[in-house]
């Protein structure tokens, strides 16, 4: 049921899913004005830099990868169907969280040398969205892809 949708369709929801995850990147970085005064000129510089990785680096690279998998013997469907759940799994984990990966963000600029970590919440929505998605998706796959057995 799940792939009897055609391949052309699945093409179109890989091509949804990769948008979805670029607007994701180009609106994840914070704005100059939401920047302490003393890091607001980094801040201004980093998110042009990152507004053209996100613009055409994001769909370049999910191109290269979704033609590499597309190179290997599974089927189309399942390879798109896989792509999808990965870059539409993006916005649904990162933009809920992005006010506070701003404030470690800013607290990084304003202490040179320190790392960026994660607080719990944050890890633990990351950990669980990306989880379920890889757990869902496989699930898909297999119930899709495999008969079940008689005993």
């Amino acid at each position: 049921m799940l792939f009897s949708v055609p391949d052309q369709a699945w093409w179109w929801i890989a091509v949804g899913a990769t948008v979805a995850a670029a607007i994701t990147f180009v609106v994840l970085p914070p704005e100059p004005g939401e920047a302490p005064e003393a890091v607001r000129a980094v801040v201004e510089r980093n998110r042009k830099i990152g507004r053209w990785g996100a613009c055409f680096g994001v769909p370049a690279l999910c191109a290269v990868v979704g033609l590499t998998a597309l190179i290997g013997p599974e089927p189309t469907p399942v390879v798109l169907f896989l792509y999808s759940v990965a870059a539409g799994s993006m916005p649904i984990a990162l933009l809920p969280i992005r006010r506070r990966m701003h404030r470690h963000y800013f607290a990084q600029l304003q202490t040179p040398g320190s790392k960026i970590t994660l607080d719990r919440l944050s890890a633990t929505w990351l950990y669980s969205v990306f989880g379920i998605a890889i757990l869902v998706s496989t699930a898909a796959v297999m119930s899709a892809t495999y008969e079940p057995r008689g005993l």
